[in-house]
């Protein structure tokens, strides 16, 4: 019987997980000795739709749970939580991770973190870190990884950007380059794929490079779509607006998270976890680094002055409007380069004249508009230099032709090396 509230598919949903949990993985090994059956058996149970409640909300945790990946690294950090040793679970991603709509102790993140704790904490053992961050890609979380992630010394990882990410290259590479850093510090990755109501997500190339890599990877689009076509949900019962889950929203995205926790003690390791030889696309961003104004220093400060209003960005540099237009100048040395600035929707906002010269040879002069219709006071980045070698690159900021009586802000520098 179709369910009629989103309230009594949640309930649902709970009961569901207490009674299965001990199928541990079932529907991998289900799955494959399926595959042994006729062709025509395959098809008829494909087509099978569930009928109770509790089997509506298995083929759900079903659809959520693309894949296990590799499960050595994560069993060894559940072991050493069971076993009393300091463990952190580490959330990075957008507005969907930072929880809005429902809040900080709302939102997935704190609930599947709550989770672990309770059912393979010892104590206090299980330490929590939410580096979400709302209208932010993977370009600039690859940046701003080493500060906002690392500097935590996590043992996992969620990373969530399929509703913030394009399938150009650039965002792919960086994707990738998360996904790599992280791993090649010994570090459990799990994917999150998320979507919109406009049934916007990346996660295809995400899928790619989750497989790649051999990584667990968690579908709430995959899980969404099956109950949309089958008129088990509406997109108004898990959102409030286009794109973040409400309450009840990140309570249903908790549900899937949870279910991988319960379940993935029980699925056989493939061995200790190797790195693959070859990469998916391009992670040319591995290691890359994020420097404010108390890790650099401008050779001249021109026009400008210390300091910025963006909440995770205080320690920038600002252009006020009617300081005159000199250029702030810095010297970075480094492969690739990219400028961090703010960008809004409408207001006092002009664009950033940006000249950039490599090894004393002029490379590039660009102008980089502030306002846009996709900015709302959140952090853009670009890069705005590339070379295949460590370059010394200097690099003059000034506010474009016209709008030198605007206000402008860089927030941070990001390289690698």
């Amino acid at each position: 019987m179709k369910m009629k509230r989103f309230a009594a598919m949640l309930t649902a949903c709970a009961m569901a997980i207490c009674c299965m949990a001990g199928c541990a993985g079932g529907s991998e090994s289900e799955s494959s000795s399926g595959k042994a059956d006729s062709s025509a058996a395959e098809s008829s149970e494909a087509e099978k739709l569930p009928e109770t409640d509790e089997e509506w909300n298995q083929a759900m945790l079903d659809k959520a749970m693309v894949s296990y990946g590799n499960t050595s690294m994560m069993q060894d950090v559940i072991k050493r939580a069971q076993a009393g040793e300091d463990v952190t679970i580490a959330y990075l991603g957008g507005s969907i991770t930072e929880g809005i709509s429902a809040g900080p102790d709302d939102c997935y993140a704190k609930l599947t973190y709550e989770h672990f704790a309770e059912k393979f904490g010892t104590g206090d053992n299980v330490k929590y870190h939410n580096a979400g961050l709302s209208g932010t890609p993977s370009k600039l979380g690859i940046l701003r990884l080493d500060r906002d992630v690392l500097a935590y010394d996590p043992d996992v990882v969620f990373i969530e950007f399929a509703v913030n990410d394009g399938s150009e290259p650039d965002y792919q590479n960086a994707y990738e380059s998360i996904v790599k850093t992280l791993l090649e510090k010994n570090i459990a990755v799990v994917l999150l794929f998320s979507v919109t109501a406009e049934d916007h997500s990346a996660q295809d190339y995400m899928k790619e490079i989750g497989t790649g890599y051999n990584l667990p990877m968690i579908s709430y689009c995959d899980a969404l779509r099956y109950l949309f076509a089958n008129g088990r949900m509406k997109w108004e019962d898990f959102s409030d607006d286009q794109s973040h889950p409400n309450v009840e929203g990140h309570k249903l995205v908790a549900s899937m998270v949870d279910y991988y926790f319960d379940t993935v003690m029980d699925v056989e390791p493939e061995g200790e976890y190797v790195m693959p030889m070859e990469d998916v696309y391009s992670p040319r961003e591995v290691d890359a680094h994020m420097v404010e104004n108390d890790g650099i220093e401008p050779i001249e400060m021109g026009s400008w002055e210390k300091g910025t209003d963006i909440a995770t960005f205080t320690n920038g540099w600002t252009h006020q409007r009617d300081a005159g237009n000199d250029p702030i100048v810095f010297e970075i040395e480094a492969k690739f380069l990219y400028m961090i600035y703010k960008e809004v929707q409408a207001g006092s906002y002009g664009g950033l004249h940006v000249k950039v010269t490599a090894d004393g040879e002029e490379y590039d002069d660009s102008v980089y508009e502030a306002v846009s219709p996709n900015g709302w006071g959140n952090a853009q980045v670009q890069n705005i230099a590339m070379m295949p070698e460590d370059t010394k690159y200097r690099v003059e900021i000034s506010m474009a032709d016209g709008d030198e009586e605007t206000m402008g802000q860089i927030l941070a520098f990001g390289y690698t090396s």
